[in-house]
């Protein structure tokens, strides 16, 4: 393969790495926004639970806001466990993409190397053969 065109592979393949990092820092940031919300419904869910054990007579209105919290809390916990499972399994596939990209660079290279040692060699050849040849002789005429 000629180095002009591994050298536009790995720019190609560049840009791709760059896109697969960028994603894994996408997912990572998913998975930290989940956990930040899951400690904040946790919050929530203890103040509310501190309420209730304080002993105090509970109005209705108020003990049936607190369920209504609960059911939703509930619903907004399976939604973020949803988003967080959903985000793992992207950022596992995205570090395998990377792992796959890192793969592939170190390939292109390999044969980049390879081809500027075969281009050297014919450069060397090349001069080799521009040279004008030796006269083996001495001045007397004997070789």
């Amino acid at each position: 393969m000629k180095l002009r065109t591994i050298e536009r592979l790995e720019l190609i393949a560049a840009t791709r790495h760059q896109k697969v990092l960028d994603d894994v820092r996408r997912h990572n940031a998913a998975l930290d926004a989940a956990a930040q919300q899951r400690q904040v419904l946790e919050n929530y869910r203890m103040r509310l639970r501190e309420s209730w054990q304080t002993g105090k007579t509970v109005i209705a209105a108020e003990a049936q806001r607190a369920g209504h919290f609960v059911r939703a809390s509930d619903a907004a916990e399976t939604q973020i466990l949803r988003t967080e499972q959903n985000a793992r399994r992207m950022l596992e596939t995205a570090l395998q993409k990377l792992a796959d990209a890192q793969a592939y660079r170190d390939g292109l290279d390999e044969a980049a190397r390879k081809a500027t040692l075969e281009q050297d060699r014919r450069a060397a050849q090349r001069a080799e053969l521009a040279l004008p040849a030796r006269n083996n002789t001495n001045k007397a005429g004997r070789s």
